[in-house]
């Protein structure tokens, strides 16, 4: 089943809607050229400006990461006698409120700016893992929870972060990693740069940096995205004129965030002997890549990986304790689900890769069933699904609540949207506090007729996560099918504005200002015609809202760091 974000209307009152299997969302995508053009002048820009910056500094001065697994920390390996274990204290040493306020705006700004410019991979149960790991992680070292998370679909190891907490991160950096420990080492070494404020520290004029180090982000995001190797040249070639001046310093800051980055990941539970193998990958790669004359990958370029820092890395992780192989191996269940999920949802892997490590992985056979339910073959997905169901009910458990989302998705497929909610409502009450759980449920209760009780599920999450795009698509949905279904022409016309609002939330996060800008026009219009009809009591606190949200539109619009 595919998790899409509709096609958006033109002119909401009038629109015909087809009353189709299932609600299809289609991510926008803008053009890669025309993006990678964008950003180039961005940084030729600051170039010109006489500012050094070098892309690479700016990829790992400006980071912030994501945490996963919501193990225990197992502190029976840990200890406390190292000085490599105790982060610096920050306290008293924080941003200002101004400055707290300036990269929140920032932040915003950038995620606008990144969302539906590359293709992004939304599964929320990929994005829940990740988010879950990156939170624990970023905890560690920081009070100040990250703004979003953004995982881009694209083989490259490569991960950023933005000033206000934008935290990203390919699938390739994922399917690089042989563990969710290397993984954290990525993430780790991210929210080190972060805590360090090495993005603020770089230069005396700290607005300049941040935008120097955006710029960079931006420039990295259109590169990799872009075709072939000449738009990554093109990007080479106007760094090197900045970076110079500043090697010295990054070189620092990636030994300071190698360093603060291994007492993260140790102290959150991981493996800290993960990190120097996960440079050894890369390492690897970056030398596979030589010798075929091909460009390195760009966390290698944004994160330069040098042999004293890889040796450096091997010696610090021997200070700490071994571990034992259970400890090894506490993550890796679900490691094995997150991994072949992300082959299955990005569409790298094809029936016989997946047929083949099924013999030997749960989560490739739990994605092989998927596989099958998207290609229409449900006997066989049926087969799977029994075999999984009788497994001993504690393997069983750890993979839920992915079984049960899988088997949701299989049924689905088949248009038996009850039956699925059926099945996401009993993992649901075990899991309330679950985004991913939330948005499959509200997604079947949509197309089983029920938006109301989808509505209620979603709200909160906006609340929460005020760029929640995915939700905001949900509650559009939600209003789109209550404004068809209802009885009642009053609640027809509420769901009516209140879906192009939604719609217009989605827009805002996507950089479409003046779309936004046109839905809120429209629910204006429409909320003036239902006061005038004196037809409802909540037209004017309804229109009140419509106003804030208009102005917010423009704000946003009319920010320029």
């Amino acid at each position: 089943m595919n998790y899409l974000h509709s096609s958006l209307i033109t002119d909401f009152p009038t629109t015909n809607y087809a009353n189709n299997k299932q609600h299809t969302r289609v991510w926008p995508q803008s053009h890669q050229r025309s993006t990678f053009r964008y950003v180039g002048l961005f940084v030729l820009l600051a170039i010109a400006s006489n500012h050094s910056y070098a892309a690479p500094t700016a990829m790992q001065q400006s980071a912030t990461p994501l945490a996963l697994v919501t193990n225990p920390v197992y502190g029976s390996w840990q200890t406390s006698k190292s000085d490599e274990l105790e982060l610096p204290n920050l306290q008293g040493q924080g941003l200002s409120f101004a400055d707290q306020y300036q990269n929140k705006i920032i932040g915003e700004w950038s995620l606008q700016n990144i969302n539906g410019r590359v293709k992004m991979e939304h599964d929320p149960w990929i994005q829940e893992t990740v988010k879950n790991m990156t939170w624990r992680l970023n905890a560690q070292a920081r009070q100040q929870a990250p703004l979003a998370l953004v995982i881009i679909d694209n083989p490259s190891i490569n991960a950023f972060a933005a000033p206000g907490g934008v935290i990203g991160l390919n699938t390739g950096t994922i399917l690089a990693a042989s563990s969710m420990d290397e993984l954290a080492s990525v993430v780790a070494h991210e929210v080190a740069h972060v805590s360090q404020r090495h993005y603020e520290n770089g230069a005396d004029e700290k607005r300049k940096a941040m935008l120097m180090q955006i710029g960079g982000m931006l420039a990295a995001i259109a590169a990799s995205t872009a075709d072939g190797d000449a738009a990554a040249a093109v990007m080479m070639g106007s760094q090197t004129a900045a970076m110079n001046s500043s090697m010295a310093f990054s070189r620092n800051n990636e030994r300071e965030a190698d360093r603060v980055g291994m007492q993260i990941m140790t102290q959150a539970g991981y493996d800290p002997r993960a990190m120097p193998r996960f440079f050894g990958t890369m390492n690897q790669q970056s030398q596979l890549n030589q010798v075929a004359n091909r460009f390195l990958p760009s966390f290698v370029r944004s994160h330069p990986l040098s042999n004293e820092r890889l040796s450096e890395s091997q010696s610090r992780a021997q200070r700490y304790p071994s571990l034992s192989l259970t400890q090894q191996q506490r993550h890796q269940a679900l490691f094995d689900l997150l991994y072949w999920r992300v082959k299955t949802t990005g569409k790298h892997a094809s029936e016989t890769e997946l047929t083949t490590a099924a013999k030997n992985s749960v989560g490739a056979k739990l994605a092989l069933m998927h596989w099958y339910g998207e290609h229409q073959r449900f006997d066989e997905a049926n087969d799977i699904m029994a075999q999984l169901t009788a497994l001993p009910a504690d393997q069983r458990q750890t993979l839920e609540p992915l079984l049960s989302i899988t088997h949701s998705q299989v049924l689905t497929e088949q248009n038996k949207w009850a039956q699925a909610a059926k099945v996401l409502a009993a993992q649901q009450r075990l899991y309330p506090e679950r985004r991913d759980l939330r948005l499959y449920l509200a997604e079947a209760l949509t197309n089983s007729n029920q938006p109301t009780q989808a509505q209620a599920l979603l709200k909160s999450l906006t609340q929460q996560q005020p760029s929640d795009r995915y939700a905001w698509q949900s509650l559009q949905l939600a209003n789109e099918k209550l404004a068809k279904t209802t009885a009642s022409p009053q609640v027809a016309r509420i769901a009516t504005i209140n879906a192009l609002r939604y719609r217009s939330h989605d827009q805002l996060w996507n950089g479409r200002y003046d779309s936004a800008l046109t839905s809120l026009t429209q629910a204006k219009q429409l909320t003036k015609q239902l006061q005038a009809s004196a037809q409802s009591s909540s037209a004017r606190p309804l229109l009140a809202s419509i106003e804030q949200e208009i102005k917010n539109v423009k704000t946003a619009k009319d920010y320029k760091p």
